[in-house]
């Protein structure tokens, strides 16, 4: 019994260090050369006890993904991208990708504004295609029913052939 003790007490050092890195429990378990629940097993063991370490490894933990969505937030890569393709194209990226929708599924939207139940017509389109028209801002939750959006509206009668 003092030997598994022994080796728990072990694998806690190798688990503080790893937590407070914000390692994934596999990579933790990688480099202790055991079973991922072999890990899991010592942290549940280890927050039952109460391990105040494990506290501060955690805290340690919340600092580092918060610093990591900080840079997601500003990713400057992205923004240097979108002021290029600004100063190329006149338009962002969103509003290019919002037209390239529109065009692309210019038959399906026409034929959902000239339906007396746009909510049905919009129902009636697959799940992917209604799914990829939410994301890009074409289609929108209204009072309680899908709709086009007013920006989705202006573009098509505005572009009318």
């Amino acid at each position: 019994m003092s030997n598994f003790t022994h080796e728990r007490q072990k694998r806690r050092l190798v688990i503080l260090k790893g937590i407070s890195q914000d390692l994934k429990h596999s990579e933790i378990a990688d480099q202790l050369g055991v079973n991922r629940w072999v890990v899991m097993n010592d942290l549940r063991y280890m927050q039952y006890s109460g391990d105040s370490e494990l506290k501060q490894a955690q805290e340690a933990q919340e600092r580092i993904r918060a610093e990591k969505q900080s840079v997601i937030a500003s990713d400057r890569v992205y923004v240097k991208h979108d002021e290029r393709f600004l100063r190329m194209t006149g338009m962002t990226i969103q509003e290019k990708t919002f037209r390239n929708m529109m065009d692309f599924y210019k038959p399906e939207l026409t034929r959902i504004l000239k339906s007396r139940d746009q909510y049905a017509a919009i129902m009636s389109l697959p799940k992917s295609v209604r799914r990829t028209l939410m994301h890009n801002g074409i289609i929108t939750h209204g009072r309680h029913k899908l709709e086009v959006t007013p920006d989705a509206r202006k573009y098509l009668t505005s572009n009318e052939y």
